[in-house]
């Protein structure tokens, strides 16, 4: 599927997505996952979905880490958790299917994947399928429809008594309502963003998971410079490269709205995402989101960085979400 129509699909991609999840998890037994230690484990957009997935799970009341496949290749990393949820949208990533088949080969293993055949849902104790229409080849469906099903399984380990994280037939809905609005800023925007160097791209809580996400979008599909920094993080130290040439695209609420009107007048050129109307906005430029929450932020606020992504890379002639750099290391086969 090419990116744009990837990009388009979401809604629709949400929708089929959630309810194949939801079907799912009325089967599942997830008692090896409740009351215990949870490692929530990816590598590249997967990780990037359990970091803007993981604060739900921590007001849901679960006990949840955020992991890198690699890491649990390190003396005594498993040792932190009592139970993996491991995510690859492909279920080939190598760093995922080492970490399956070694270090946590004592704990319950739950994969959640588009592809549940493969190595890394072979050796899963249970798995979680995406059932996904299709994807280009940066993820960009398999990213929102893994932050919705990431939510959808929190839920389900948090038990019935408790409130759904979002109404995602709404939020489907919302993503098809807002995406002419985020490929017409792409288009106003293309002008200044294709003048910068490199982008900083800033959020806390579950937008930090979105900002790292966006900054991948930046350099997969535009092939651009790009960094993604927690918001109280980037006030430590990397705000201070703030100026002329460079794109600072911020997502959040109260503190990501000050910081943005901070660095307007640096020459830098702002991109703020944000469901507050009240925000100062002399010199921004301001995507509007209807909901202020992790999910609705998560992803609705994704859809700018897609569409800024994909108008960069249309203008400089680049392939359609093609790479340029193919390692022999990070896929197994199957």
């Amino acid at each position: 599927m090419r990116y744009i129509e990837a990009v388009r699909a979401q809604g629709e991609a949400l929708r089929s997505s959630r309810a194949a999840v939801a079907d799912q998890l009325k089967g599942l037994d997830l008692e090896p996952w409740r009351g215990r230690r949870l490692g929530l484990v990816g590598m590249g957009a997967s990780a990037n979905a359990i970091a803007a997935a993981l604060p739900g799970y921590w007001s849901a009341g679960l006990s949840a880490t955020p992991w890198l496949g690699s890491e649990l290749g390190y003396p005594g990393a498993a040792a932190n958790f009592d139970a993996v949820i491991a995510v690859s949208q492909s279920g080939q990533s190598a760093e995922i299917v080492a970490a399956l088949a070694g270090p946590v080969t004592g704990c319950p293993r739950l994969v959640v994947t588009d592809r549940p055949e493969a190595p890394a849902g072979r050796l899963a104790d249970a798995t979680l399928g995406l059932a996904l229409i299709g994807d280009s080849n940066v993820r960009t469906i398999g990213y929102t429809s893994t932050l919705q099903a990431l939510f959808l399984l929190a839920d389900a380990l948090a038990g019935p008594g408790d409130q759904p994280t979002a109404d995602w037939d709404g939020l489907a809905g919302e993503v098809d309502r807002q995406l002419p609005a985020a490929e017409r800023l792409a288009a106003d925007l293309l002008g200044a963003l294709g003048q910068v160097r490199s982008f900083d791209v800033v959020g806390s809580r579950g937008q930090a998971g979105t900002a790292a996400q966006g900054a991948l979008l930046l350099r997969e599909v535009a092939k651009r410079p790009a960094s993604a920094y927690e918001t109280y993080q980037y006030l430590h130290g990397p705000i201070e490269a703030a100026g002329p040439g460079l794109g600072l695209l911020i997502i959040g609420g109260a503190r990501e709205a000050r910081l943005a009107a901070s660095l307007a007048g640096t020459g830098a050129k702002i991109l703020l995402i944000t469901a507050l109307d009240d925000a100062e906005t002399a010199g921004l430029t301001v995507f509007r989101v209807a909901g202020g929450d992790d999910a609705t932020l998560g992803v609705v606020g994704i859809l700018p960085l897609q569409t800024v992504s994909g108008a960069l890379a249309e203008a400089a002639g680049l392939p359609d979400g093609e790479f340029r750099f193919h390692q022999d290391d990070t896929k197994v086969d199957g």
